[in-house]
């Protein structure tokens, strides 16, 4: 793990130092059949790491945004998003990053989120705690979904099935903020964010979250609570709290106000706080301070 761990960060050395580059002069973005963009720079930055991993590990597989997948049925498959957020990237805005994922046997173990605009790297490994630029990073607590931050990329992705439970889960929760691509995940690794939830996501979006977000503390699966593999379809939700998992799996679910309550009173087992004894999940529980 610690030879995969050094390179996985050689990686994203390299794309790190293209992306600072590219970011000094404006790009130009096409759409792609499936309407989301892509740069020259996606592509070039993406080729970069495929050639590194194919020198290093040419047994080991590829799965990549770009370039599609080769050997994805190995042992070892490293899953690329050379710039997640291209369309920030695009207009200047410092919330995008490279993605990095090695995954044994369909599982993430290693994740990476390269933030080369604010010069931060979450590093995620299976059995070790995350890191923020080296320093150990943890989720904190939020037994009371009521007081959550929420994050979701953007509203535009949600189709007329999925649009209702964002906005039961808008409603179950604080606050809610939008657009923050990987680096709102990296945010709830690091305590500043309570839930992350998105559609339309494919695994080069979120296979790299997994190991950092469990490592520091959290839970991150799809909506139906299942861990995140690369058969994963294209949901995901993930809390730095699991007391605020559960509930949320359950506002999604479309349960009722008693069903959520319970639900979080017992996740999984574990002991957990209700919610603040009104109709309106969102209003503030007596004398209880926001997450």
């Amino acid at each position: 793990m610690k030879e995969f761990l050094s390179f996985a960060e050689g990686l994203a050395d390299a794309s790190r130092a293209l992306l600072v580059e590219a970011a000094r002069r404006p790009q130009q973005g096409e759409k792609k059949s499936d309407g989301s963009p892509v740069t020259p720079i996606d592509q070039a930055v993406e080729k970069r790491l495929r050639e590194m991993i194919g020198d290093a590990y040419p047994d080991h597989g590829i799965v990549g945004e770009e370039h599609g997948a080769s050997n994805p049925g190995t042992g070892h498959v490293w899953v690329l998003d050379p710039i997640d957020g291209t369309l920030a990237f695009l207009a200047g805005l410092p919330v995008y990053g490279t993605l990095i994922a090695l995954l044994e046997g369909g599982v993430p173990v290693i994740g990476i989120i390269d933030m080369p605009t604010t010069n931060e790297r979450w590093v995620g490994a299976a059995g070790s705690p995350t890191t923020r630029n080296g320093a150990a990073t943890r989720v904190r607590a939020c037994e009371d979904l009521s007081q959550a931050m929420l994050s979701t990329s953007n509203i535009d992705f949600y189709g007329e099935h999925d649009l209702p439970a964002l906005e039961r889960l808008k409603a179950a929760t604080r606050w809610t903020v939008y657009g923050g691509s990987c680096m709102a995940y990296a945010q709830i690794a690091s305590g500043r964010i309570d839930v992350g939830v998105d559609v339309a996501f494919d695994v080069f979006d979120y296979l790299a979250l997994a190991p950092i977000i469990a490592g520091a503390g959290g839970v991150i699966t799809d909506w139906q609570g299942k861990p995140l593999t690369l058969a994963s379809g294209d949901r995901l939700i993930a809390a730095g709290d699991r007391r605020a998992h559960t509930a949320a799996l359950a506002v999604l679910a479309g349960q009722d106000e008693s069903s959520i309550r319970e639900k979080s009173l017992h996740p999984q087992g574990e002991e957990n706080a209700t919610f603040g004894k009104t109709n309106n999940l969102n209003t503030l529980a007596p004398n209880k301070p926001p997450c």
